[in-house]
C-alpha cells in the first residue's frame, strides 16, 4: 500500500513525490490588491498577489483506523501563509474522518513556502490546500 498526497492551492498543484510546483493556468485570480493598503488581513492570490511556492512538504500518514476502512479521499486545509512563508492557522475546511484530517493538518504546519508577493514584497495570503489520500 502507498500514500500519496496531493497539493492544490491558489492555483498551485504539487505532487508527493518531489516534483516541483506549478502553476495551474485554470485559476481563477482574485479581485487586484492594492499594493498602497497596509492590512494585517491575508491577501488573496490574483491580480497583483503572487501565489506561495511550496518548497517543502511532509506526505500525511494514514491512521490506523482508515488504513484498516481502506478509506481513500481528499481533506481540504484552510491556511494562512505568513511572509516568511510559514503555514499558520491552519485548519480543516472539508473533512475525511476516521483521523486523517488530524493528519493532513499535522502535515500541512510542518510545510515551508517562498512567500506570496505583493510587488515583490512578501505578503500573507489565504489559502487551502487539498490533501489527497489514496492506498494502491
Amino acid at each position: 500500500m502507498k500514500l500519496i498526497a496531493l497539493v492544490l492551492c491558489a492555483g498551485l498543484s504539487v505532487a508527493a513525490f518531489g516534483q516541483q510546483p506549478a502553476l495551474d493556468p485554470a485559476a481563477t485570480p482574485a479581485p487586484q490588491a492594492d499594493s498602497s493598503t497596509t492590512t494585517d488581513k491575508p491577501y488573496h492570490v490574483g491580480g497583483n498577489v503572487k501565489p506561495p511556492k511550496l518548497i517543502h512538504y511532509v506526505n500525511p500518514e494514514f491512521s490506523k483506523e482508515a488504513r484498516k476502512a481502506k478509506l481513500s479521499g481528499d481533506v481540504e486545509i484552510h491556511l494562512v501563509v505568513d511572509e516568511d512563508g510559514n503555514p499558520t492557522h491552519v485548519q480543516v475546511a472539508k473533512s475525511l474522518g476516521m483521523g486523517l484530517d488530524e493528519k493532513a493538518v499535522e502535515a500541512v504546519r510542518q510545510y515551508k513556502f517562498s512567500p506570496a508577493t505583493l510587488d515583490g514584497k512578501p505578503v500573507k495570503v489565504e489559502i487551502y490546500i487539498d490533501v489527497k489520500f489514496s492506498l494502491f
